[in-house]
């Protein structure tokens, strides 16, 4: 059996939500998706990855447009990752083009992101989020959000 998540994400990743907006976007995430098999909070003192789980297809340079090989991202993820202080998110050389870009400019189908804190729901049920819910999550948390949507 499988498993789908939907996770809200502040675009910044380094932005943490006061305690009252986030326990309010947890509430509305729980009224938006009130077939979930759970919905939680998520918060960390670190930058940490909100990956797409098995959804991820192809990852692309944001400057030249050219697919970027799993392989030397994998890499680049390992040396930008900080035990103490979680990711970095460096700009970095990028093979394709020799341009610079950090991690979080990089170009995921489907969407990744990384940030602080998230919202999740586990199978939710409702498919893809409409633009009038991310807008309503979007005010109760005060801030811009990135939705990804992960599968297992």
């Amino acid at each position: 059996m499988s498993d789908d998540w939907i996770l809200i994400v502040p675009k910044r990743p380094e932005h943490v939500l006061s305690l009252d907006k986030a326990v309010a976007g947890l509430e509305l995430l729980k009224e938006l998706m009130p077939d979930a098999d759970e919905n939680e909070l998520v918060q960390n003192e670190r930058v940490q990855f909100f990956d797409c789980g098995t959804n991820l297809e192809t990852i692309t340079c944001p400057r030249c447009s050219a697919d970027i090989d799993f392989d030397w991202w994998g890499d680049t993820m390992s040396t930008d990752y900080d035990e103490k202080t979680g990711f970095q998110l460096n700009e970095n050389r990028l093979p394709c083009c020799s341009m610079f870009a950090s991690l979080d400019e990089l170009i995921y189908a489907f969407h990744q992101t990384f940030g602080r804190f998230a919202l999740s729901a586990m199978n939710s049920n409702i498919g893809k989020m409409s633009d009038d819910a991310v807008g309503k999550l979007e005010a109760a948390l005060d801030c811009e959000v990135s939705v990804v949507y992960k599968h297992f």
